[in-house]
């Protein structure tokens, strides 16, 4: 009885965990989402996030940009002193 109790807590478990994959992938193909693993700055744990396709694009695009004008202010300022 004991090891039937056991058996069935443990296939509770495990189908649980796989339904929450099933409709990530199910969510992804619908609405064309990415997913990532993201450490954040000083920390090796990761996160996973996930947004749209677009919007991952535009996020890479504005960090592009961004450490380009942060690298050319920083050539330029020390150019000059």
């Amino acid at each position: 009885m004991r090891k039937l109790l056991v058996f069935t807590f443990i296939a509770l478990i495990v189908g649980c965990s796989s339904k929450s994959a099933v409709d990530t992938a199910a969510m992804e193909k619908e609405h064309d989402l990415v997913c990532e693993y993201v450490a954040k700055t000083g920390s090796n744990m990761k996160r996973r996030t996930c947004m749209t396709r677009v919007l991952a694009e535009e996020l890479r695009k504005e960090s592009k940009e961004d450490l380009r004008e942060a690298w050319q202010r920083g050539q330029t300022q020390t150019s000059t002193q």
